[in-house]
């Protein structure tokens, strides 16, 4: 599907995504599972899956069981491992050969449960060392693996953990992190119990823990162009932004110096100006606390031009200044070229992250630049 001219539209670059997965891979010797949950960071869960399973990567992380399916559903015949643990309808999920993190004794019974009347059910056991948001220490993770070890039409696939702060300079955390990771290998070792895959790393650990790397590495941000945090991103400076927001311009008109623009009319205008009026608002994700701060701007005709006034639900204003502007033409919100979804998400004190997945369902999508496998 090509742009509409109509609507807000995020063009995926998949060259883009395939230099960035080139990048990851030129720094690993693990496999790769790259996590497409929130519909794959807001870019589009299937189409990316498709096109990374056309390059070879062998696994695929969601967050749900509706999103494993989804890839299912579309066609996507990798690897996919579900995060979170899953308490219902897991019979599905081991029919249609998704693994399933099980993170305590409730959900591995709820899995010896489902497996019992479809076998075949793959288990990531997932350990808590310093997280706190999933899974158990190390006495507990043991006892959770001899249970499922033990168990009728179980396979123990895999042991993860989830590193908290991997993406700081000060690396003593994520060494302790480590550290008892590999206590709770051992420990499963001296129980007798061997598991195929074990994995720890997200992006950040990919470029700044190479000890962490194991047998999957788990790169999502990094996939899609962007950086953990300002020390990750001077450790991958080649990573490129997958994603151009843009948006119809559908007003332009001039105002004189004082004119108020917006609710509260907290913005006048300095000078005689043009002002454009721009189809995006906080309702397809663009934050309403950039309003009227110097990260809020667009580009247009390819300068920078500020959002001026509050942000509103569905539109935004910007000062064009002297730039001839008509309705139709499209302003970048942000991209590869700037702003990016980075230098936005710090105007309002969060993350790119949060930016790409709060993109409305207004928001239509296309996918540019297929790359083949090499």
């Amino acid at each position: 599907m090509g742009m509409l001219k109509g609507v807000p539209h995020a063009e995926i670059s998949l060259r883009a995504l395939a230099r960035n997965l080139a990048s990851l891979r030129a720094r690993t010797r693990a496999q790769l599972l790259v996590p497409v949950k929130a519909n794959a960071y807001g870019h589009g869960a299937p189409e990316v899956a498709r096109q990374l399973e056309r390059l070879g990567v062998p696994w695929f992380g969601v967050a749900t069981a509706d999103e494993a399916l989804e890839l299912r559903g579309a066609g996507i015949s990798a690897d996919i491992l579900i995060f979170g643990p899953v308490y219902e309808g897991l019979e599905a999920l081991i029919a249609q050969g998704v693994a399933l993190s099980v993170v305590d004794a409730r959900s591995a019974e709820a899995v010896v449960r489902a497996a019992g009347s479809v076998p075949g059910a793959r288990v990531h056991l997932k350990t808590d060392t310093g997280m706190g948001r999933l899974g158990e220490p190390l006495a507990a993770t043991l006892k959770t693996a001899e249970r499922l070890s033990r168990a009728r039409g179980v396979t123990l696939e895999g042991l993860w953990t989830h590193l908290a702060a991997a993406d700081e300079p000060d690396s003593s955390f994520t060494q302790v992190q480590l550290a008892r990771f590999s206590d709770t290998l051992a420990a499963l070792g001296r129980a007798g119990i061997t598991v195929p895959l074990k994995h720890a790393a997200n992006s950040a650990a990919l470029f700044a823990h190479p000890a962490s790397h194991f047998d999957l590495v788990r790169p999502g941000i990094a996939v899609y162009g962007y950086h953990a945090s300002p020390f990750i991103a001077a450790l991958a400076p080649e990573l490129t932004p997958v994603m151009t927001l843009s948006a119809p311009v559908t007003f332009v008109k001039r105002v004189a110096a004082g004119t108020p623009i917006s609710y509260g009319g907290l913005w006048r205008a300095p000078r005689d100006t043009t002002v454009a009026t721009v189809r995006f608002g906080y309702a397809d994700g663009y934050p309403r606390g950039l309003s009227a701060t110097p990260h809020a701007r667009v580009r247009l005709q390819g300068r920078l031009c500020p959002i001026v006034g509050r942000v509103c639900m569905d539109q935004l204003m910007v000062d064009v200044g002297d730039l001839t502007v008509t309705v139709g033409e499209r302003a970048v919100l942000f991209g590869p070229e700037g702003p990016t979804a980075e230098d936005l998400a710090g105007g309002v004190g969060t993350i790119s992250y949060e930016l790409l997945t709060q993109l409305g369902r207004r928001v239509a999508r296309s996918y540019v630049d297929a790359v083949d496998a090499p």
